[in-house]
């Protein structure tokens, strides 16, 4: 039988390092000059994943509409409500499968690999002779955007120092709602099968990203390969100072528990990891709440209460609203505690929702409300807007961000797979009902629940949520194993 010290060589020999981390180590403290411009890669990758996820999110506003106009293609009212929804339902597959993949595969690995089926699923999307096709196309894009969500959220802290990760943290936010503008700005211009060609296209931008990155050093560390993690770490922060220092912190972490015992699904439920998975899973399921999907996917027929010329300029400049308050966002995530980022977010969504509900609420009282309503026509499209901008400096970037920022690291991949799933599933239910609910409550009626859940939602969670602001991994670690001790005393 191999000893422990030969299946950790063996590990290093089948699994070594990329080209850029390998070498000596004075060598990969040489090539960490450029530590970050590395890091800002993986950051831009993460990012970009974000964007081509955020345009399959924002396809079916424009082209829901230029599949009704194909003679091509027949699609019922009920087949476009599953062309939208459909997509968070399998993104909550997807990342149910993403815990088990980046920990055996590795984060790098799979986030490299993902890329592939992406472009597949735009492709079929594109070549499609009817709607089944369009929906396998959903179906598997969905699972990308499901696995990409989770790989880009362990990726992040793992790769990012705690110094730049308040300013590269905000890339996905930022990436995302570039792809929301270029979903709306294109839909002005390409047919519903152009668009999935272009956005076969973007879904490979990633990848030269990716390639001159070494592995996660925490994955590696947890694999055995303690070696290899400190040449990713000199690529990566640029001085062997740094690195070595940074190692004993990920070792003390990996170190904490036995290194062969297997975490469970079960130990998420257990103190320390309770407190913060249970935050993560309120924030996503909250996000969600907000109304956000249903805006995306729904926004043309939102606005189209001011006309269709109206509904389709007012989208593009949804995206550049939305683009440019993502640039707040990022000043924000940057010099502001993430509790603050989600309370001034809420003052926003929350106004803007009720000044919705009040608008739709005239227009369906009828009479003289619904003449002062028609003559207001522009109000929904402020609103809106608004709600966007809103969104964009806390309820957007805060979940994604805690998700990175706030997981105890031996439970990452499997937390991250649990904390995404309820943002899908939900995104799900959300999307779904968000016509059903139109018709059956009422727009005043929808908005406002809309805003009640908002409401509720930082009531409960602001409280209870644990500050990451300028906070590493390991610190973060620290705290809830002191806070799990505290309460067994």
């Amino acid at each position: 039988m191999a000893s422990g010290e030969d299946t950790v060589r063996q590990r290093d020999v089948a699994n070594p390092p990329p080209p850029a981390a390998g070498g000596t180590l004075k060598e990969a403290q040489q090539e960490g000059k450029s530590h970050v411009v590395y890091q800002t890669m993986a950051a831009a990758s993460i990012g970009l994943g974000g964007l081509v996820g955020t345009v399959a999110m924002g396809y079916t506003s424009p082209a829901l509409p230029s599949m009704r106009a194909d003679p091509d293609i027949q699609i019922t009212p009920e087949q476009e409500s599953w062309v939208g929804a459909v997509m968070p339902l399998a993104a909550l597959a997807g990342s149910l499968m993403a815990g088990p993949l980046v920990d055996r595969f590795g984060r790098r690995t799979t986030m490299i690999h993902l890329n592939w089926p992406f472009c597949l699923s735009w492709a079929l999307i594109a070549s499609s002779a009817g709607v089944s096709g369009v929906l396998l196309g959903r179906v598997l894009g969905g699972i990308c955007v499901g696995l990409q969500a989770v790989v880009g959220s362990v990726l992040m802290p793992e790769m990012v120092h705690v110094d730049l990760r308040n300013i590269l943290a905000a890339f996905p936010a930022l990436f995302g709602n570039l792809g929301l503008l270029v979903s709306f700005g294109a839909g002005q211009l390409l047919s519903w099968r152009g668009l999935a060609w272009l956005g076969a296209s973007l879904s490979l931008l990633p990848v030269p990203l990716l390639l001159p990155l070494p592995e996660t050093p925490h994955y590696l560390t947890r694999t055995g390969r303690v070696e290899a993690s400190l040449k990713a770490l000199l690529q990566l922060r640029g001085s062997k100072e740094a690195a070595e220092k940074e190692q004993g912190e990920i070792n003390e972490s990996v170190n904490s528990r036995s290194a062969q015992e297997e975490v469970t699904v079960k130990e998420l439920a257990h103190a320390p990891n309770f407190w913060p998975v249970g935050v993560a899973v309120g924030l996503m399921v909250a996000q969600q709440t907000t109304g956000i999907t249903a805006v995306v996917f729904f926004a043309s027929t939102i606005l189209e209460v001011g006309g269709e010329a109206l509904a389709a300029k007012a989208s593009v400049l949804l995206g550049v609203i939305n683009l440019l308050g993502n640039v707040i966002g990022i000043y924000c995530i940057g010099t502001c505690k993430r509790r603050d980022c989600l309370l001034w977010s809420t003052y926003g969504v929350v106004t803007s929702l009720l000044v919705l509900a009040t608008f739709f609420w005239a227009r369906e009282a009828g009479g003289a409300a619904l003449e002062v309503a028609n003559s207001l026509y522009l109000v929904p499209v402020v609103a809106l807007l608004t709600y966007m901008v809103s969104f964009a400096l806390g309820w957007g970037p805060v979940p994604w961000v805690f998700l990175g920022e706030g997981m105890p690291s031996q439970v990452r991949g499997k937390a991250a797979a649990l904390v995404v799933s309820a943002n899908w599933g939900f995104a799900f239910l959300v999307t779904k009902t968000f016509g059903w609910s139109l018709a059956s409550l009422g727009s005043a009626n929808t908005f406002l629940g809309y805003a009640v859940m908002t409401g509720a939602a930082i009531v409960l969670l602001r409280p209870n949520m644990p500050e990451t602001f300028k906070k590493s991994t390991a610190e973060m670690d620290r705290l809830y194993l002191e806070e799990a001790a505290k309460k067994h005393q």
